[in-house]
């Protein structure tokens, strides 16, 4: 399942069927982004399951209390702190589908990872699999305690940022009209999702 672009960015300490919570240390530029997809070993390592990070808190960090109430901090400091040292993070993820062998499967896992099974970003070629099925957007709506529709907003682009220039716009289309068809009844909501959902500018 994971490949050499894959990053270890965490190990799980709690999770059910509906998520996973995982921690490491890494340092700042490493650490994932809102939306990005991720995934996590499970069943002995028969499936994975695939989730969308919600949520990334910095942990209490000592080091890190005491510069900051140090008088005089440096510049070079805060670079050495933010760039260079390793953090302790917590990252959250809604689980929003599964692997078993090569396919893909849209819908809540059969079982949840265990502890300390390792959490993977999930490589461009891989997320590109996953999305061209969006019958994962119902799981990602239905999640109640969630900003689901930043959420959604933030994993689609994630997604077409993955797949060629050429394929991003039609993509972010279509999923447009698959949100409009699941959010027709609530059409304040879906103008902002919509809005989420324009073409990011980038030369990746």
């Amino acid at each position: 399942m994971t490949t050499s672009a894959s990053t270890l960015i965490g190990r799980v300490t709690r999770c059910s069927l509906r998520g996973f919570v995982g921690a490491l240390r890494l340092p700042e530029p490493n650490v994932p982004i809102f939306g990005a997809f991720c995934t996590a070993e499970a069943q002995q390592g028969t499936s994975h399951v695939v989730g969308l990070i919600y949520d990334i808190t910095i942990q209490d960090d000592e080091f890190a209390r005491q510069i900051a109430t140090t008088e005089g901090v440096s510049e070079e400091q805060i670079a050495d702190q933010q760039q260079n040292r390793q953090i302790p993070i917590e990252v959250s993820a809604l689980a929003v589908g599964y692997r078993r062998g090569n396919r893909y499967q849209q819908a809540l896992p059969p079982q949840p990872p265990l502890s300390l099974a390792p959490i993977y970003s999930l490589p461009s070629a891989e997320v590109v699999a996953f999305t061209q099925d969006l019958a994962f957007l119902p799981l990602v709506l239905s999640a109640g305690n969630l900003p689901v529709d930043e959420l959604l907003a933030a994993a689609l682009q994630q997604a077409a940022l993955a797949r060629p220039q050429a394929e991003r716009r039609p993509f972010l289309l279509e999923a447009g009209r698959v949100c409009s068809r699941l959010m027709a009844d609530d059409l304040g909501r879906l103008d902002t999702l919509l809005q989420g959902l324009r073409p990011v500018e980038s030369g990746a």
